[in-house]
C-alpha cells in the first residue's frame, strides 16, 4: 500500500497492486551429520575430502557409514567408521590399501568428548564384548606392516587384540597367522 494525494489534497492510501508471489522456499538440505560428535562428523568430512582429492565423487549417505559400538565401559556411544560402506566413484579409492580397508574408531572420554582411538587400515575388524564383565576387546587382523613381533616366515600377518584401559587402546595380544 503507498500513501498518495487526492484531489481534495487529503493523503490517502492508494491501492498498489502485491508484488507477485515468490516461489515456495525450497527447505535446506537437512544436515547428514547432524547428531554427530563433531570429531566424528570432521572425519568423515576428511574422508569424503581425500575422495575428491583423487578426482572422485563420495557415494554414501555420512549417516551410514558409522557404528555406534560400545568399547569403553563408560556406557556413552563410541564410534566407528568402517570404510567398507565407502564409494569413491570415478577416482581412486584413498582408504583402501595393501592393509586392508581404513577403520576410525572414536572412543568417549567424558560427556561431549571422544578421542581417536584407533585410525588405519586392517584386513578384519571385529569388536567383541565378552560376558562376565571382561572387557570389550576389539580385534584387528593386520598387515605385517603393522605386527611389532618379528615375523616369523614371510608374508605372514597378525591378530592384535587390544583392549580399552587407563584412558587407552592398548594391545593386550598378537598371534601371527599365514594368509
Amino acid at each position: 500500500m503507498a500513501i498518495a494525494a487526492g484531489a481534495s489534497g487529503i493523503a490517502r492510501a492508494a491501492e498498489v497492486p502485491a508484488p507477485p508471489a515468490a516461489a515456495p522456499a525450497t527447505a535446506p538440505a537437512a544436515n547428514p551429520y547432524a547428531g554427530l560428535p563433531k570429531v566424528v562428523a570432521k572425519a568423515v568430512k576428511e574422508l569424503e575430502a581425500a575422495c575428491r582429492a583423487e578426482g572422485g565423487t563420495p557415494s554414501w549417505n555420512p549417516k551410514t557409514v558409522f557404528d555406534v559400538v560400545n568399547v569403553s565401559p563408560d556406557g556413552r556411544p563410541d564410534y566407528l567408521i568402517d570404510t567398507h560402506a565407502m564409494e569413491c566413484e570415478g577416482g581412486i579409492t584413498p582408504w583402501i590399501g595393501s592393509d586392508g580397508f581404513r577403520h576410525v574408531l572414536f572412543i568417549s572420554t567424558g560427556p561431549g568428548r571422544w578421542t581417536r582411538a584407533f585410525d588405519r587400515g586392517a584386513r578384519g575388524f571385529d569388536i567383541i564384548a565378552p560376558k562376565g564383565g571382561a572387557r570389550t576387546q576389539v580385534i584387528v587382523f593386520s598387515h605385517s606392516a603393522y605386527c611389532t613381533r618379528p615375523n616369523p616366515e614371510r608374508f605372514m600377518r597378525c591378530t592384535q587384540i587390544f583392549e580399552w584401559r587407563r584412558g587407552k587402546l592398548r594391545k593386550v595380544s598378537e598371534e601371527w597367522f599365514e594368509g
